[in-house]
């Protein structure tokens, strides 16, 4: 059995969520634009324009079990905003390449 001390479980969690917010991301960008037809500026403004309206208000309601995430968008939305990925265009912009 592999003891973790608690930096290295926090370290852990921490890739784990990274990891999950990317996939989300990943997934929030096939949702916003199935046929890629969207530039990647064009796409990384999209993400983080939602991205920002979302943790603005419905993102609040989720984490206290007021409501579930109401479709894919949404939940691909909770992932990355539960994680440390950034929320600007240009650094989504990076990791959409």
């Amino acid at each position: 059995m592999i003891r973790l001390s608690p930096a290295g479980l926090e370290r852990m969690t921490a890739h784990q969520m990274e990891a999950d917010g990317l996939a989300a991301l990943a997934e929030l960008a096939e949702l916003l634009d199935p046929g890629g037809r969207r530039g990647r500026w064009e796409l990384a403004g999209l993400v983080s324009q939602r991205l920002r309206r979302f943790e603005g208000g419905p993102v609040q309601r989720i984490r206290r079990g007021a409501r579930p995430p109401r479709d894919p968008a949404e939940r691909a939305l909770a992932a990355i905003a539960s994680s440390n990925l950034p929320r600007s265009r240009r650094k989504i912009w990076d990791l959409l390449a």
